[in-house]
């Protein structure tokens, strides 16, 4: 096996410490040859020169885009995943900055999930903190991160959508790939408790994911009347609504027409809001990584999780 590792560093400037942990269980969990592919598009000087400095990562020059969000994400996924391809790696794993191996064996128990029709593992719901599949898999089925708006529209997407129930995020394309060639998936068990919840959680023991911290746009602080819960709870809600009524396609359109008063009024908001909760579990995770990982994965066992 020679595995690649798909990461896209989009972090804030506080971030250096969960990096650090990001690029320390990777070499501390990988014994299979491994090569972290990188893009650095928008992240800062210093967070650069510190990946340029390992062996073990590639930083992939990327063509910049305007988009934003999963789409922009998504981007990058597209363009790191088929450099590791073209560089001859036998296996390929998208992560997170915020997601990485939580104990030796990860990548070797995760092929040994794969078959000819169970053709990726990932969390669950699909998701790209941690997706997983093989070179044969990619070159046989061009899978793609992101769809475009005519098969958004498709009749077969949204019986997709309405059978599996996936996260609308910059891996969905990979589960409809699948649903549509007949093929299935491995999906990695979440485990939280309430020293983690709503964030953090390790899924089969295997990875653990923080969730939110990714960096997707950094944005200036929005006036203080949006951030009042009372305005958070009415985005979140209607946002719920929105996604359930509004096809996916047309909300697209309208976020690209509509792009800077969505950031400003509801975007900007949810983002301040999330990172204040998900403050508390990053910090009882930096305090002691490796006393905060065994204690989840006790409580884990203890609730009779396999």
């Amino acid at each position: 096996m020679r595995l690649g590792i798909v990461v896209v560093y989009l972090i804030d400037e506080d971030d250096e410490q969960l990096l650090d942990l990001h690029l320390s269980q990777i070499k501390r969990c990988t014994q299979v040859p491994y090569t972290i592919y990188a893009s650095v598009n928008r992240l800062q000087p210093g967070f650069r020169r510190k990946l340029e400095q390992r062996p073990d990562v590639m930083i992939c020059d990327i063509p910049n885009t305007d988009l934003r969000g999963m789409e922009e994400h998504a981007h990058y996924l597209e363009c790191l995943t088929r450099v590791a391809i073209e560089d001859g790696v036998s296996h390929v794993v998208t992560l997170h900055v915020d997601s990485f191996p939580i104990r030796s064996g990860w990548a070797e128990e995760l092929a040994q999930k794969l078959s000819e029709t169970c053709v990726f593992a990932t969390l669950e719901n699909i998701n790209t903190a941690c997706l997983f599949f093989t070179r044969d898999f990619f070159l046989k089925y061009h899978p793609a991160f992101l769809l475009s708006d005519q098969v958004y529209a498709s009749l077969e997407f949204k019986q997709y959508l309405e059978r599996l129930k996936p996260i609308v995020h910059s891996g969905i394309g990979y589960g409809f790939n699948a649903y549509v060639e007949g093929l299935s998936w491995y999906s990695l068990r979440e485990f939280v408790t309430d020293a983690t919840y709503p964030f953090g959680g390790i899924y089969d023991d295997l990875i653990f994911h923080l969730q939110g911290a990714v960096l997707i746009g950094q944005d200036p602080n929005s006036p203080p009347v949006l951030q009042k819960s009372g305005y958070i709870a009415f985005v979140e809600n209607l946002g719920t609504v929105v996604r359930w009524v509004i096809p996916e396609h047309i909300r697209k359109l309208l976020r690209k027409h509509f792009r800077i008063p969505i950031e400003y009024l509801a975007d900007r908001p949810r983002k301040i809001e999330s990172k204040k909760r998900l403050k508390i579990a990053r910090q009882r995770l930096l305090a002691d990584p490796e006393s905060f990982l065994v204690q989840l994965q006790e409580e884990k066992r203890q609730c009779g999780f396999p």
